[in-house]
């Protein structure tokens, strides 16, 4: 009887010790879950998460589309119409175009993280701090910057694993584009911002520049003088251009398609010295899409890289 009883009590304290280490186990796992992230922003900011967030603000169109390819969801957006929108984010609260966010309709969603971009949005910074929200600048302008950012996502989400093998795949893509590339044939570019208002140059960190180099394609705006508000584009100087002589000219327009066209008119081709363009005369200018070069193409840099390839690499790529 004293045996049995002993092993009754021995067995009981098993049972208690084993229980006691799976809530252990669990109660370290909370932990995890709960644990602070931290990380550094495109300013070389830190931002510190207390937990991961469960109520994401979006206010840049390529971040809200880093973040549902990476299986995530916002809770708010900015509005866009030159750039597309993930069909899942398409009925979420819209929080103002993305130069001008509502901030009384962002705190009211109580985010644990917004993320927005530097050129539009880091004069939210002092609200964002004022209301205790995680506050996030980040910037996509080379491929290099989208394998940052995707991992970074991807850590804030969860996603690692998505993430990168997201990155190899593009990156498979895109060397796979580049591997039919001609190798003693490197055409010459100009980019030209094109609004209702004004036409400059642009010259460089933009996704068309970057899509060029890609494709091994010389930019001759690169060597033209900045514009005294943005290191990334130039003044508009029809006289250098024709110096130049680029084999193609490529358009962004920027806002509404009928002014920019109009504008086009006006200002390009209504001009005679336009004509003495050898890419005018090729037939070499192009208007390329908003969606594809407005903003920057994150996972699908690679179509991006075909529909330029097509243009500037016609007996490649043309009629693949």
């Amino acid at each position: 009887m004293v045996l049995a009883i002993f092993g009754i009590v021995f067995m009981a304290a098993c049972q208690q010790n084993e229980s006691s280490s799976k809530e252990a186990v669990a109660k370290n796992q909370d932990d995890i879950d709960q644990e602070q992230l931290s990380f550094t922003d495109s300013m070389e900011r830190e931002v510190i998460l207390e937990k991961r967030p469960e109520k994401i603000v979006v206010l840049s169109p390529e971040m809200l589309k880093m973040i549902y390819d990476l299986g995530g969801e916002a809770v708010g957006r900015m509005s866009t119409s030159a750039i597309p929108i993930p069909e899942e984010a398409q009925d979420l609260p819209e929080l103002g175009t993305v130069n001008q966010i509502n901030t009384e309709q962002l705190v009211a969603l109580s985010p644990d993280l917004v993320i927005g971009s530097p050129n539009f949005h880091a004069n939210l910074e002092g609200i964002m701090e004022s209301s205790n929200i995680p506050f996030a600048l980040l910037q996509m302008r080379s491929f290099d910057d989208v394998k940052e950012v995707a991992l970074l996502i991807g850590e804030i989400l969860d996603k690692e694993d998505i993430a990168s093998q997201k990155i190899k795949e593009a990156e498979e893509e895109i060397s796979n584009l580049q591997n039919k590339l001609p190798q003693d044939d490197h055409p010459s570019v100009v980019v030209l911002n094109v609004t209702a208002k004004s036409v400059s140059v642009q010259r460089a960190n933009t996704t068309a520049i970057e899509i060029g180099d890609l494709l091994h394609v010389e930019n001759i705006g690169k060597d033209m003088q900045a514009n005294p508000d943005s290191q990334t584009s130039a003044p508009y100087s029809l006289e250098t251009i024709v110096e130049k002589q680029p084999d193609y000219v490529l358009l962004t327009i920027h806002g509404s398609v009928d002014a920019g066209k109009e504008k086009i008119k006006e200002d390009l081709e209504a001009n005679p010295a336009w004509n003495s363009l050898k890419a005018v005369q090729e037939g070499n200018v192009h208007i390329i899409p908003s969606e594809k070069y407005l903003s920057n193409p994150g996972f699908d840099y690679a179509d991006t890289m075909k529909h330029m390839a097509e243009i500037v690499y016609p007996e490649v790529f043309h009629n693949e």
